[in-house]
């Protein structure tokens, strides 16, 4: 048998949080469901084994004396039901290792679409207010009623999926501070004041739009080239139209690739 403590990469005397830490870090490296390569599935195996002889203080006490979780009296290994016991146990531990990884990777896989929506969804916003005020694009003067229409439904559907988008963000990611406590305080497992976040999305929408703004009177005779004279009004309505429309184009198509990466 492998050493175990050469396979999780922890020292003899490592503690029983260092072992599981290890096995953590390593299972989420091997597992077969984040690691495609032909041989993750053995070094998995491997690493499952040599956890499942350490997290047994028994077993472990006997690999330490012997240098083998595996030895044992003669009279163990002649009783069946030792044997029995044996693989019922070490089932066992299977069982809820697998458990417990299947469970670390779900909370990765939804933290890492969490996070790829609100990276989308603020960076869209940037992105795209910052271009608009560049732009400064024509935004009704030449539409027909019906097309003028169908704009600004499209505008009001954007605005209402923004808030709705950042909401879900700011309560996944945040916390509003309680008030000091002198017998307790409490630490939130969210990384985020709501306050922080609000400036970082205010600041970032604030900083696009001035940066544009600036640019844009940098590169207004190219401006006007492409897409004619605009007025000052419909230049300043277009800027903040557009944004919530690109932010609602971009989600949508970040949850149609979500949508075909689980099927």
């Amino acid at each position: 048998m492998s050493d175990p403590y050469v396979v999780l990469g922890v020292r003899r005397s490592a503690s029983q949080t260092e072992i599981k830490s290890a096995y953590r870090r390593l299972a989420r490296r091997y597992h077969p469901d984040v690691n495609a390569h032909p041989a993750a599935a053995g070094r998995f195996a491997q690493i499952t084994d040599a956890y499942q002889v350490l997290v047994d203080p028994n077993r472990r006490s006997i690999f330490d004396r012997n240098g083998t979780s595996g030895a044992r009296s003669p009279r163990e290994r002649g009783s069946g039901a030792a044997a029995a016991a044996r693989a019922e146990r070490r089932a066992y531990y299977q069982t809820r290792a697998d458990r417990v990884v299947n469970e670390w990777l779900q909370r990765e896989r939804e933290e890492s679409k969490a996070r790829g929506k609100a990276v989308y969804t603020t960076v869209t916003l940037f992105i795209s207010t910052f271009v608009a005020a560049i732009m400064k694009p024509s935004l009704l003067e030449s539409s027909t009623p019906i097309w003028r229409a169908l704009l600004l439904l499209l505008f009001a559907v954007s605005v209402w999926h923004l808030f709705r988008s950042l909401r879900e963000h700011f309560d996944y990611y945040t916390y509003r501070p309680e008030r000091i406590s002198l017998t307790r305080a409490t630490k939130s497992e969210k990384p985020f004041k709501r306050g922080v976040a609000w400036a970082f999305v205010v600041g970032g929408y604030l900083f696009s739009l001035t940066a544009g703004m600036l640019l844009g009177v940098l590169v207004e005779d190219i401006s006007k080239q492409l897409l004619g004279p605009t007025s000052s009004a419909e230049a300043l309505l277009g800027v903040f139209f557009y944004p919530p429309i690109a932010v609602l184009i971009v989600d949508m198509i970040y949850a149609l690739n979500l949508h075909f990466e689980e099927l």
